[in-house]
């Protein structure tokens, strides 16, 4: 199944924990704060990509992807892209810093990943905002 853009439903803020642990990963400033209250998500893989800061004066932003019981925060920046392909989705690239497996998911990095780039090409660049339904990504991981 594909990942899907939408408003985040009061029962999933409350079956996740999203105002507390989205709130804990927020900027010291914004700390307790819910940045988004949409998200990208594919239900049937128990897995979504959340946007968990933003300031005008970082290149970067904060987000986080859940899989399966497990949560990875990270940053991350728009590489450019946009438009449709020959094959009616758009494409977007995106450089990412500190995204970490879970050690005891470690043997399933490749999966983890794969639903990643998944996650962020159906992002379309803008989630609930985009005016593009499908998508794919490229990712490119830099160090800190």
């Amino acid at each position: 199944m594909a990942f899907v853009n939408e408003y985040i439903q009061e029962a999933d803020y409350e079956k996740y924990d999203l105002r507390r642990i989205c709130g804990e990963h927020n900027l010291p400033s914004q700390r307790g704060h819910m940045y988004s209250r949409s998200w990208t998500v594919d239900r049937e893989t128990d897995a979504f990509l959340i946007q968990v800061w933003s300031h005008h004066e970082s290149r970067f932003e904060g987000w986080a992807f859940y899989w399966k019981g497990e949560w990875t925060f990270f940053e991350m920046t728009g590489m450019g892209g946009g438009g449709m392909r020959p094959d009616g989705k758009c494409w977007y690239g995106y450089r990412i810093k500190g995204f970490t497996v879970p050690l005891q998911l470690e043997s399933r990095r490749v999966e983890i990943v794969a639903d990643l780039e998944r996650a962020l090409g159906d992002y379309c660049g803008g989630g609930v905002f985009s005016t593009y339904k499908q998508g794919t990504a490229t990712v490119e991981f830099v160090e800190e």
